[in-house]
C-alpha cells in the first residue's frame, strides 16, 4: 500500500531563516529589521521600487548573502520526523534558488541525518530569475506533481495554493507574516513540531 506523502519546506520550518537573513541585511545594507518585518518579496520588505535596477539589486544581495550565509539554526523537528517517518514518506520542497543545493544538502544532511534521501529533496526555482513576478509564484503544481497529500509551509500563500491542488496544508509558525492570516476550512494551523506531530497522531487515530 503506497504511503501518503508529507512534503516539508526548509526556511522558518526547519531552519531560522528570517532571524539570520534580517540580520545579515542590518549589518551590511544598514537597515533596521527584526523577524517580525522579514517578507519573502524582498523588495516589498526593503520598500524599493519594482522594475529591472530593482530585480538586478536582488539578485545582487541574494548572491552576497547565500555565498556567505548558509548555517542557520534548526528548529526542533528531529524527533518530530523520526516519528513521523514511520508512517509517512517524507520530502522536502523548497523555494530556495536552485544555485543553493549543494549547501541546501550539506546543511539537511548535518541537521537531520537519514531523515531525507537526497531525492527527495525539490527546488521550486521561483527565485532562479528574479522578476516582479517572482513573488506570486507557489509551489501548488509542484506539489500536486510529486503527489503530496499534505504540506508543511510557513508562507501563506503556498498553503493557499496546496489546498487549491487538493492537498491539506499546515500553515507553520506564529510569524508576522503568517500570523493574522485567516485559516480556511481544510487548512491546519500549527505553532511548532509538538502540534505537528499532535495533527498527525489525531489523524492516525480516526
Amino acid at each position: 500500500m503506497k504511503r501518503p506523502i508529507i512534503s516539508i519546506d526548509i526556511d522558518d520550518v526547519l531552519s531560522e531563516s528570517a532571524s539570520s537573513f534580517v540580520a545579515f541585511s542590518n549589518k551590511h545594507w544598514g537597515t533596521n529589521l527584526t523577524a517580525e518585518d522579514y517578507n519573502d518579496d524582498w523588495a516589498k520588505m526593503w520598500n524599493m521600487e519594482p522594475g529591472e535596477a530593482t530585480n538586478a539589486e536582488l539578485k545582487t544581495r541574494g548572491d552576497e548573502y547565500h555565498k556567505t550565509v548558509l548555517n542557520h539554526s534548526s528548529l526542533n523537528a528531529h524527533q518530530a520526523l523520526e516519528k513521523l517517518k514511520k508512517d509517512f514518506d517524507l520530502i522536502l520542497v523548497t523555494s530556495r534558488r536552485t544555485s543553493m543545493k549543494g549547501d541546501t544538502l550539506t546543511w539537511i544532511q548535518r541537521e537531520f541525518p537519514g531523515i531525507f534521501l537526497e531525492d527527495k529533496i525539490f527546488f521550486a526555482g521561483m527565485w532562479d530569475v528574479i522578476s516582479e513576478h517572482s513573488a506570486k509564484v507557489t509551489k501548488g503544481e509542484l506539489l500536486k506533481e510529486l503527489g503530496s497529500s499534505y504540506h508543511i509551509d510557513d508562507q501563506p500563500k503556498h498553503c493557499f495554493a496546496a489546498l487549491e491542488n487538493g492537498i491539506t496544508p499546515l500553515l507553520f509558525g506564529e510569524y508576522g507574516w503568517n500570523r493574522e492570516v485567516e485559516v480556511p476550512k481544510g487548512m491546519v494551523r500549527v505553532k511548532d513540531w509538538f502540534e505537528v506531530v499532535e495533527y498527525f497522531d489525531a489523524l492516525q487515530e480516526k
